[in-house]
């Protein structure tokens, strides 16, 4: 049922030339490079680039193959759009956009206004149409046959580096930060701290630090040698830096959640850490998992009781030969 309802947005949607505002996205980016960009790919295939028009936040505009539109931030502060989150998570129990909320109708048709000018009528593309239609398989009531369905997970374009920013030859990007599967404690302290020494010994690292803070997480900067952060830059470009940065490393590390599906999403192999599986479905790790193994992009996620494990397995149990 949920499928057909998608299945009639598309067809509605291709039969009409009005031009369609999509957005506001204003939740994680995770769901936006995992999901909410793959669903667009589907569900728009058909149409005319010239009627799609994007409102999402941070300059993940550049994710979007060259679609024009507008930043949330520059029609909207971050607190605002934060509050607005937290509203969501306040009425629905979860942080996420599965109505149409008057925040967002106001913020629609201001985009209306600016980018199609006074009267133009338009549709609305919005990110609870997603969240309806793929909730059987967050909650494994469906599995990946059924999302595949509806997704197309082309690669997604590197966004271009600001002309003034220079980058080493070779680097890691890493990005720490707190959230329900990776609370802060002094074990995770501890284990970022070590990680991170531990790596910047052997190779540069570019932190992904954003200075803004639009959800529930908090940041975890490190600082040592060998050890670079980006530079700080308004709201409306914030996520547009951070991948591209992402886009050429080597590889990213960090805390397990959005960054790391970006990072695979664009081809970087990546290492992530979470403590407990609490507050998340195990859907996006076995999807993240899919696409790691279907494009040959390494992705690891793990937590800091398995690396404890390993340790004590290669120390205890695993024994080489003599003259190996």
């Amino acid at each position: 049922m949920l499928r057909w309802s998608a299945l009639l947005a598309r067809e509605r949607l291709t039969r009409s030339r009005t031009p369609i505002l999509i957005g506001p996205w204003r939740s994680e980016v995770g769901f936006e490079v995992l999901y909410w960009l793959p669903f667009l790919r589907w569900l728009l295939k058909d149409i005319d680039g010239d009627r799609l028009f994007v409102v999402t936040r941070g300059g993940a505009l550049s994710l979007y193959g060259g679609l024009p539109g507008l930043d949330l931030y520059a029609l909207r502060s971050v607190e605002s759009v934060r509050q607005e989150n937290l509203y969501d998570a306040q009425t629905t129990g979860l942080q996420k956009q599965l109505s149409v909320t008057a925040w967002d109708r106001d913020v629609l048709k201001e985009a209306a206004r600016q980018l199609l000018g006074r009267g133009q009528d338009y549709h609305v593309l919005h990110p609870s149409l997603m969240y309806r239609t793929l909730a059987p398989f967050w909650s494994e009531q469906r599995g990946m046959q059924y999302l595949a369905s509806m997704t197309d997970y082309a690669p997604i374009p590197k966004p271009a580096i600001p002309p003034s920013l220079e980058l080493p030859a070779q680097f890691v990007a890493m990005k720490w930060y707190t959230r329900p599967t990776f609370p802060p404690s002094d074990a995770v302290q501890a284990f970022v701290k070590d990680v991170t020494a531990r790596l910047a010994s052997q190779v540069p690292i570019v932190l992904l630090s954003s200075g803004h803070q639009g959800d529930d997480h908090g940041e975890m900067l490190v600082e040592g040698p060998n050890i670079a952060h980006l530079p700080r830059v308004p709201a409306h470009e914030n996520l547009a830096l951070q991948a591209a940065v992402l886009s050429r490393a080597s590889g990213f590390i960090g805390t397990y959640g959005g960054v790391a599906q970006m990072a695979l999403r664009l081809g970087v192999a990546s290492a992530s850490f979470y403590t407990e599986f609490g507050n998340t479905a195990y859907a996006h790790l076995a999807l993240s998992q899919w696409l790691g193994m279907r494009t040959t992009t390494p992705f690891v996620a793990g937590s800091l009781a398995d690396v404890g494990l390993w340790q004590q397995v290669t120390r205890d149990v695993v024994r080489v030969p003599a003259g190996v």
